[in-house]
């Protein structure tokens, strides 16, 4: 999206200095092409003031600040708070919007479950869905803002960490359809229980409005119990009788490591070849598959777009290391995801399985227990070896593991001990950098 100065003087109440012409909007000078606005957000450890000049000389066409060098000559748009007027400015886009947005939060697989959504409305016409971890109060008005003009549909993803964010970032986004893939044990530093987190999703819910879609995970108790508010469309998805998408069948094809998954869409079989292992994928395929028949696409092409579905970063990604496997899953962890992986790897058989476990962070007062639980479920489930990296997992260390003060200690005391044919599970918080655990397979 471009923007004049006038434009968004009146998007931001801001007061127009210098009008400038049209342009999109960059908060980052080393992306700045000549021609943009640069916004100038002040964070904990930088501050965009600070490169305005820079700004200038890279050939942006304005700013958008609290104040300008002395002598600016190109656009200004003075505002009091360059964070809000970033936000106002994205509020102000999708207020022009008349194309379906799809809203998706959850404490697990909301970013499987976005990619999923793109990927089956691809048939709708040009997909702009969230990049990147761009999904909290100033990624979701970036995405917003980065919106192209031919774009038939949005997907936002939404993240989480405390009350109040979702119910800021629906009231910017406004999505026309909204799902909450489910509720668990996650940011319990912010919420305070399992019950703050359900409060915090529900904000999805809470905002919409009249003639908005509601996409319900039926298997999930949280969600199902949400009040909805009146006026909305409910749809309901989930493995149970009743619903309007049903999950009827998962397998996981431990050649490939694929998962096969068999809906009912609206009274229509459907079967899809996920290309990534993992029955709790099959669920994230259901709500896509759900939003995709909430918006008329046929069955057979929810199908194929499930097929094409490829995991987004560290997310169970399968990876090659020379005669190794590994189940790439270290962009992030909380007890949910923790389990789904554990037993997906469990699931293999015939070939040593290894799992690389690192700490789960931001659960509060719930840790202590949630990380014993997640040694003793790996104990169970009769791995070949668990590793353990960081202070969290390693206080549950018992004579059946090996563990290290942190991923990269492990990397040393893993090196060659892994031997050809392993699969080889990765994962933890996104503070643990588990991926650095890998390096033992690189020697």
């Amino acid at each position: 999206m471009t923007l004049t100065g006038r434009e968004l003087a009146a998007a931001t109440h801001g007061e127009l200095v210098c009008d400038g012409p049209g342009g999109p909007i960059i908060t980052d000078t080393r992306r700045l092409v000549q021609g943009s606005w640069f916004l100038a957000l002040r964070g904990d450890r930088f501050d965009g003031h600070d490169f305005l000049a820079h700004a200038g000389a890279a050939g942006c066409a304005g700013i958008v600040a609290e104040q300008a060098p002395e002598g600016w000559s190109l656009g200004f748009v003075r505002v009091s708070d360059t964070l809000r007027a970033l936000q106002d400015c994205a509020s102000s886009v999708r207020e022009g919007l008349e194309v379906p947005v799809v809203g998706i939060t959850g404490s697990a697989g909301k970013t499987t479950t976005r990619a999923m959504v793109a990927e089956v409305l691809s048939g709708l016409g040009v997909v702009h869905q969230t990049q990147g971890n761009l999904n909290n109060h100033i990624g979701l008005p970036l995405t917003l803002l980065a919106t192209p003009p031919d774009a038939d549909v949005l997907v936002l993803e939404m993240g989480m960490s405390a009350p109040g964010e979702i119910a800021l970032l629906q009231g910017i986004g406004r999505p026309t359809h909204r799902l909450i893939t489910n509720v668990g044990v996650a940011h319990l530093e912010g919420t305070g229980s399992i019950e703050g987190v359900a409060a915090c999703k529900q904000e999805l819910f809470d905002g919409a409005a009249e003639g908005d879609t509601l996409l319900l995970n039926d298997d999930d108790p949280w969600v199902r119990a949400m009040p909805v508010p009146e006026g909305v469309r409910v749809l309901r998805y989930g493995s149970q009788h009743g619903v309007d998408v049903r999950l009827t069948h998962t397998q996981l094809d431990t050649a490939r490591l694929h998962t096969l998954v068999q809906l009912d869409v609206a009274g229509q079989s459907v079967t899809a070849r996920v290309p990534s292992p993992g029955r709790h994928l099959a669920l994230d395929a259901c709500a896509a598959a759900a939003v995709g028949w909430s918006l008329g696409v046929a069955p057979d092409d929810i199908a194929a777009g499930l097929s094409r579905y490829e995991p987004v970063g560290m997310r169970m990604r399968v990876e090659q290391r020379g005669a190794i496997t590994v189940l790439n899953d270290a962009y992030n962890a909380n007890p949910a995801s923790m389990r789904a992986a554990l037993e997906t790897l469990a699931s293999i058989e015939g070939r040593r399985r290894i799992a690389l476990l690192g700490d789960m962070l931001e659960l509060g007062s719930n840790e202590e227990e949630a990380h014993r639980e997640a040694v003793a479920l790996a104990l169970s489930l009769g791995l070949e070896q668990v590793a353990l990296a960081g202070p969290r997992m390693g206080r549950h260390a018992t004579s059946q593991t090996l563990a290290a003060a942190d991923s990269s200690e492990l990397a040393r005391l893993l090196r060659g001990t892994l031997q050809p044919g392993d699969v080889v599970l990765v994962k933890g918080s996104r503070g643990a950098r588990m991926e650095r655990a890998l390096e033992a397979l690189d020697t």
